[in-house]
């Protein structure tokens, strides 16, 4: 006998989007600014920043990656309902918007969405919930939102088993010679100044991932900020100069705790960029492993992703 017929619900995974080739480039700088066309030199900045790592970003195929691997862990614990994964990206096609009508077009009625960004932020991740839910308001769909996962235990113990690995591992004659600074991504302080929360939540977590592996002192930074206006400080350069001129430090550890994955800020801002900086101080540079596609991560979605009470939720 067949069992009962589980409850469609729609996955909407979202992030941010990246290029997938150099003719991308223009409409995705584009983007990014709201419709204002970049200069051909700031054009050239960027793509001479993909360039560095390889041509291009891993981050749509490790996205599809954590996705899938999402949904297959909801599916495997569900007894009557079935996920059905759609992506979104904020900044290049499939859009966000595309991804509901597709949705809404298979005849989903209810979803969850979750961003590829752990912490709430009325700049980032705010932004990507009010786009679905519009374009979900045109087929009658509910969406239910995972605002935040980052105080998932299975977060928390992923950063923690990656830290403490990546300090057993640094060659120093003492443990206090290793300056570590978790680093996540820098926001406008205009919209510190409208009250946004994502500062607060980082410094907790890092805290709480600093406690864990029994660290006495660390930093936080901020890092990947744009080019125009005032961002969130201190900045992961100033504070990378700091320990190792203050600290008889041998070795820098990033922690960036403020990605799910390698990506153009992980890949050129810290590898590229930080490394290089430690090279002028004559440090050691070290990375903390990023998560991408580990089980124990995704879990930590997929945990946030159960909390919801969707099949509670009715269409308004």
């Amino acid at each position: 006998m067949r069992g009962p017929m589980k409850e469609r619900i729609g996955l909407l995974v979202m992030d941010y989007g990246t290029p997938n080739c150099e003719a991308d480039l223009m409409p995705y700088y584009t983007s990014i600014r709201r419709g204002y066309a970049p200069t051909e030199a700031e054009v050239a900045v960027l793509k001479k920043r993909y360039d560095a790592i390889g041509g291009l970003s891993p981050l749509a195929a490790i996205t599809e990656g954590q996705a899938e691997l999402l949904a297959k862990q909801l599916n495997e614990h569900s007894d009557d309902v079935s996920y059905e994964l759609f992506i979104g990206h904020k900044h290049m096609p499939p859009f966000i918007e595309d991804a509901v009508s597709t949705m809404g077009e298979a005849g989903i009625t209810k979803a969850v969405a979750i961003v590829m960004a752990p912490y709430f932020s009325l700049f980032a991740t705010a932004s990507y919930f009010e786009r679905a839910k519009r374009r979900a308001a045109r087929y009658g769909m509910t969406i239910c939102e995972v605002s935040a996962w980052n105080e998932e235990p299975e977060f928390s113990a992923y950063w923690h088993q990656a830290l403490q690995t990546t300090l057993a591992a640094v060659q120093t004659e003492t443990p206090d010679q290793i300056g570590v600074i978790f680093t996540a991504h820098s926001l406008p302080y205009h919209v510190i100044h409208m009250g946004d929360t994502y500062p607060e939540a980082v410094a907790a977590t890092a805290k709480r991932i600093a406690e864990s592996v029994g660290l006495t002192s660390y930093e936080l930074a901020w890092q990947s900020a744009g080019v125009r206006g005032d961002w969130l400080t201190p900045d992961v350069e100033t504070v990378t100069r700091e320990i190792v001129t203050k600290n008889d430090v041998k070795a820098v550890v990033y922690v960036p705790i403020g990605f799910v994955c390698d990506h153009l800020e992980i890949l050129y801002d810290n590898d590229i960029a930080c490394r290089a900086l430690c090279d002028e101080l004559k440090v050691t540079y070290e990375r903390v492993p990023m998560p991408n596609a580990d089980e124990l991560f995704v879990k930590a979605m997929a945990q946030a992703v159960r909390h919801l009470p969707v099949k509670d939720e009715v269409a308004e």
